[in-house]
């Protein structure tokens, strides 16, 4: 290179958006309640319970399994009324319930159901 010649720098790929991924994964995470704190104590504790007191599946099938997961009928989108009501639950076994959330929940990218559950 001669004494009039310029460096050129290389091109720095710019992410869609100008935001890097670390920017997208915060924005993405501050969109989101943490599970942790949806699901604490509080909720652990009236799982306990309500599996204790139910500790068979109460799917639409009535298939009479042991129960291992506890099921909101009506989705509670953080709305703690719901998520905390002794008649919005009913314990499942986690293939059924596995099956009702991808039927009915728009588990694996199925469309979300509306009605009876």
């Amino acid at each position: 290179m001669g004494a009039d010649a310029v460096a050129i720098a290389r091109p720095v790929h710019q992410p869609i958006g100008g935001q890097t991924w670390q920017d997208r994964k915060a924005a993405c995470a501050a969109g989101r309640v943490s599970p942790s704190r949806t699901y604490g104590r509080r909720w652990q504790e009236l799982r306990r319970v309500y599996l204790a007191t139910h500790p068979t599946c109460e799917c639409d099938d009535r298939c009479g399994g042991v129960a291992a997961v506890v099921d909101h009928r009506e989705p509670h989108n953080g709305n703690d009324r719901l998520m905390y009501a002794w008649d919005n639950l009913r314990s499942m076994t986690k293939a059924c319930h596995d099956r009702k959330t991808a039927s009915y929940d728009g588990g694996f990218g199925n469309p979300i159901k509306r009605g009876s559950r």
